[in-house]
């Protein structure tokens, strides 16, 4: 005879099974739940992301935020939004992509933005270096490993990488070489950018797979209708195609006098004024121009926005030392003088933003070399002298020399010299001697 069942067990039971059975024949009664919609940010989103790490280039942050939300609401928001659109008796049509170039100085942030792009918009990004591809069937790369990088970037999902961005660096580098004859053909310059617009255009392209043995002959079909493509570089000499254009030599009352080109705001003048026909000009074929139909520039950076991008930055340079300093428990300190300084020395190379970090890793090279075998020390003084060559960065030793007081007692008339606990980055004379004998 079975042992009669518990009734708190038998209720609980029951009320399992109601809960199950409701739940069971709602789902069938009502439709499931409508799939989250894709979050896509606004131009205004992206361009205040942009604004974040990126310094400067306001027309072309309001370019890309204004191409990118466009390209990604034609695939994903109107899929989603037909029965809206017929509402409103808009006439349904095939929405093109707009590809963009971008022109304009080394080190004025063209790759940084892409980057930072990326970040913003959760789509897979692959930056491909235009100088390492060659036309099919030569040493080096093809153009279709372009796609098979954006696939693996996608992690391997064909979908997602259908839907990705392709940002295409030193495209100034394939543009035709010049008008002398040669029996050679130019595999890795007018070749690349006739192989380049297949994909560039939209078509279901056969990838293949990497490997020097591929007896099967495995590809990947990419759809590239989707893929957003941006193309970049910095097109030296640009600029006199455009003057000769804009300011033709003429005689008479209607001459005008001949601009330096060499300047840097005179370049962002004339980059904002160029057109397809200047591209042509410099070396690139109507074919492969054409298919960037938004065309902007970036700005050569002055020294004041030198000095934001030195400190303003989410990983702005001074944040970045700051934060291995902070490593070994050392306070670091850069002065107005000395950020000044290092902009004027970076302007004057005329390597832009990264001509930065190539003046404050020589620096401060001598000092992250001391400092962390130095107990005592508490924070690293950096000024103007120290930045033009004139001496050594400052180390604070003592625990009541603070930053505060060292300034303080600057302004009074003291020399570091005079100070108890302050003293100059220097090598131990075995270091020295080793530096010699290298």
């Amino acid at each position: 005879m079975d042992a009669p069942l518990d009734p708190n067990i038998d209720s609980i039971t029951r009320h399992r099974v109601s809960t199950s059975t409701s739940y069971s024949n709602k789902g069938a009664s009502s439709p499931p739940p409508p799939s989250p919609k894709l979050k896509l940010p606004t131009p205004r989103e992206i361009y205040d992301g942009l604004n974040e790490y990126v310094i400067g280039q306001r027309n072309v942050k309001i370019a890309l935020s204004v191409g990118v939300h466009n390209h990604y609401k034609r695939i994903a928001v109107l899929e989603a939004q037909q029965s809206a659109l017929q509402a409103m008796q808009v006439e349904n049509c095939e929405l093109d992509k707009s590809n963009i170039i971008i022109i304009g100085p080394t080190g004025s942030g063209k790759t940084l933005l892409v980057k930072t792009l990326a970040r913003i918009v959760d789509v897979p990004l692959v930056i491909a270096d235009a100088t390492c591809l060659t036309q099919a069937g030569y040493v080096g790369e093809d153009v279709e490993s372009i796609l098979f990088k954006l696939y693996l970037e996608s992690g391997q999902d064909l979908e997602r990488c259908q839907r990705g961005i392709v940002y295409i660096d030193e495209t100034d580098k394939i543009r035709k070489s010049g008008g002398n004859i040669s029996i050679s053909r130019d595999v890795s310059g007018e070749g690349v950018q006739h192989a380049l617009l297949k994909i560039v255009e939209g078509n279901v392209i056969n990838v293949p797979k990497p490997g020097r043995k591929n007896p099967r002959g495995d590809f990947i079909q990419i759809d590239t209708t989707n893929i957003l493509f941006i193309s970049g570089g910095a097109f030296a000499g640009l600029e006199q195609i455009i003057n000769k254009r804009m300011d033709a030599a003429s005689i008479g009352f209607g001459a005008k006098m001949k601009k330096n080109v060499e300047d840097f705001k005179v370049q962002g003048k004339y980059f904002d004024n160029a057109i397809p026909k200047d591209l042509v000009a410099y070396g690139m074929i109507p074919e492969f121009v054409g298919r960037f139909p938004v065309i902007v520039s970036t700005k050569g950076l002055d020294e004041k926005s030198l000095v934001d991008i030195l400190t303003v930055p989410k990983n702005s340079l001074i944040k970045q030392y700051t934060l291995q300093f902070a490593m070994n428990g050392i306070r670091f300190h850069a002065t107005e003088g000395a950020l000044k300084e290092v902009a004027k020395m970076a302007f004057s190379r005329g390597s832009g933003a990264r001509g930065l970090r190539s003046i404050t890793e020589n620096m401060l090279m001598e000092t992250m070399f001391v400092v962390p075998s130095m107990k005592d020390v508490h924070t690293v003084y950096l000024d103007a002298e120290a930045v033009r060559g004139e001496r050594k960065p400052i180390l604070l030793k003592h625990p009541e020399m603070t930053v505060e007081k060292f300034e303080e007692l600057l302004e009074k008339g003291q020399t570091w010299k005079d100070m108890e606990g302050a003293e100059l980055v220097q090598l131990d004379n075995s270091d020295e001697y080793f530096g010699e004998a290298a």
